[in-house]
């Protein structure tokens, strides 16, 4: 079985510390512990592929801006693997407390528009999600400014522990199943 795992996040060093690039800092940190090496077509996506557990994995980085997310996944080569393979999506949650990790299947987007732009462009909401808190600001209004934002101090290291804990998650759905990891993930005190 065909894996692949979609980090959500915005291209360029402006963007790279902000709490709406968790997604792209989780498949990140999963690479690096496979020292898998990342290769970019163009200014439209970046992956990388390996295998875990005798399963081949494909780890993918749109790099059309979080908006666009889907379609930068159409520049994939192997493109029709999406309709074989499993699909994992990790992106950040505003609706969990930073370091929070839970894993969906299918289901709503609520509003985030990575999420929204990939359905779109795959044309079903089918797929498994590795959610990331990052916590939500006072306002509606604040969202774009807060997702766009860095975060400091204690939440920061909130937002780190919830990575790792989100790539341990992704190792656990690779080599448990993703009903035993979401089990196991969603019943965590946090």
């Amino acid at each position: 079985m065909v894996y692949l795992i979609v980090g959500l996040g915005n291209p360029g060093e402006k963007y790279s510390h902000t709490r709406h690039n968790a997604g792209f800092r989780v498949v990140d940190r999963f690479s690096r512990q496979y020292n898998w090496k990342w290769q970019n077509i163009g200014h439209r996506l970046s992956w990388t592929k390996g295998e875990v557990e005798g399963k081949q994995v494909y780890l993918l980085k749109p790099l059309t801006y979080m908006n666009q997310s889907g379609e930068g996944l159409l520049y994939f080569p192997r493109f029709k693997l999406f309709s074989e393979g499993i699909l994992i999506v990790v992106h950040d949650e505003m609706d969990f407390p930073p370091g929070v990790v839970r894993i969906k299947k299918g289901g709503g987007t609520a509003g985030h528009r990575g999420l929204n732009s990939l359905i779109e462009t795959l044309k079903t909401d089918d797929f498994l999600r590795v959610r990331v808190g990052i916590g939500k600001p006072l306002s509606r209004e604040e969202a774009i400014d807060y997702v766009l934002g860095v975060p400091e101090g204690e939440e920061k290291a909130l937002l780190e522990k919830g990575e790792e804990r989100a790539v341990s998650a992704l190792s656990s759905i690779l080599e448990e199943g993703w009903e035993r990891a979401m089990n196991k993930y969603n019943a965590q005190e946090d």
